[in-house]
């Protein structure tokens, strides 16, 4: 009986595949994982002690099975008409809060729009980020499900989800950067941010009376730009063969998606600086009092999410590269968060793409 145990127990040891370097948990990973964690959790209980009261009696309101229609409900509670289409159902409650949340925004100029602006900018090169990683051979995890990401973003915060989830996901994720993905889903990537900018060009500009407004915020605040992303189920990055032409071929097209991306994120930064000098010149005291100090509950959320966002970046980009994490921070003050880390991400991919294709190389010597 001794021998046959030891010979099932050798029999099982060599076919057991061993552990490989990549695969095994480091104390980088945990470092920084658990600092980005911590980082979401504090933005979690930061905006609810913030918004929460604020937003108790909306939820309220809007979770009231009383109402028969928006209607009814806008003329009863005196909050703003919403459109329950744009929830498709299951997020109908999403779509009452977020109308009133944007309304506040809109309400409140120009912090309002600068903090709002603030996360758009800030969330481009992530959304570019997020959508290529998502498709890479070999991604496990969170990662490579924007999607879901999506949803949870919109209705917790993207400050929260983003560091709480998302970069913990990322960091054990054994994504590798460089890896190819098709063509299509790097075009998606960047088609799918113009919804969000255009429809908060709609939401700050439009007449707030108007049914244009109310199905922008409910769009842009609800479940359907998140829902967009299933169209990338049938992308078939995954089954990519990484040859070098295929690895070549990739990062050009991400590159050139990165500095799209940031053209883009400069344009906006560069109008929102524009319009905070116009408000307030140089009296950063006075900006830093209606974005915080003195804020209503909806500035002072999306202010955290700016904030919180921006470091969660910076933690994804310094898990890659410490000095290149400095580097887009040396570069905010000119030319943007956006920008800067889009800059930074173009040559994190070209330094991976080179190194890909070395090992590649080396594989036909």
């Amino acid at each position: 009986d001794y021998e046959i145990f030891k010979r099932m127990s050798e029999t099982n040891d060599q076919s057991a595949p061993p552990v490989s370097a990549s695969s095994a948990i480091t104390a980088r990973q945990i470092l920084f994982a658990a600092a980005s964690f911590i980082l979401g959790a504090w933005a979690f209980v930061k905006v609810n002690s913030i918004s929460g009261p604020a937003f108790e009696p909306i939820i309220a309101a809007c979770t009231n099975s009383e109402f028969s229609s928006p209607e009814e409900f806008a003329a009863k509670t005196g909050y703003h008409i919403y459109e329950p289409k744009l929830g498709l159902g299951a997020f109908n409650v999403l779509v009452c809060l977020i109308t009133q949340f944007l309304l506040e925004l809109r309400e409140t100029p120009p912090s309002g729009l600068l903090v709002w602006g603030g996360v758009i900018v800030v969330s481009l090169p992530i959304a570019i980020a997020n959508c290529v990683i998502a498709g890479r051979r070999g991604v496990r995890g969170l990662a490579r499900y924007p999607t879901i990401f999506g949803l949870l973003a919109q209705l917790l915060g993207i400050s929260v989800i983003y560091p709480l989830i998302w970069v913990p996901s990322y960091v054990f994720s054994s994504a590798k950067l460089g890896t190819p993905v098709t063509t299509n889903r790097v075009v998606y990537a960047s088609l799918a941010l113009m919804p969000g900018v255009i429809l908060t060009y709609l939401v700050f500009t439009t007449d707030t009376d108007g049914y244009i407004w109310t199905c922008s915020a409910g769009i842009l605040g609800g479940p359907i730009l998140a829902l967009c992303g299933l169209i990338m189920y049938t992308d078939k990055s995954e089954s990519l063969a990484a040859t070098c032409d295929d690895i070549a071929k990739c990062s050009n097209t991400v590159q050139k998606a990165y500095s799209l991306t940031g053209v883009i994120s400069f344009a906006l930064w560069a109008c929102l600086v524009s319009l905070a000098y116009e408000s307030y010149g140089l009296a950063y005291n006075q900006l830093w009092r209606v974005i915080w100090v003195e804020a209503g509950p909806s500035v002072a959320f999306m202010t955290i999410d700016t904030g919180v966002l921006f470091l969660g970046a910076l933690l994804f980009i310094g898990y890659e590269n410490g000095v290149e994490a400095m580097k887009a921070l040396s570069l905010t003050p000119f030319v943007g968060p956006g920008a800067a880390c889009c800059v930074v991400l173009k040559e994190l991919e070209s330094e991976a793409t080179s190194k890909l294709l070395a090992e590649e190389e080396k594989k036909k010597v």
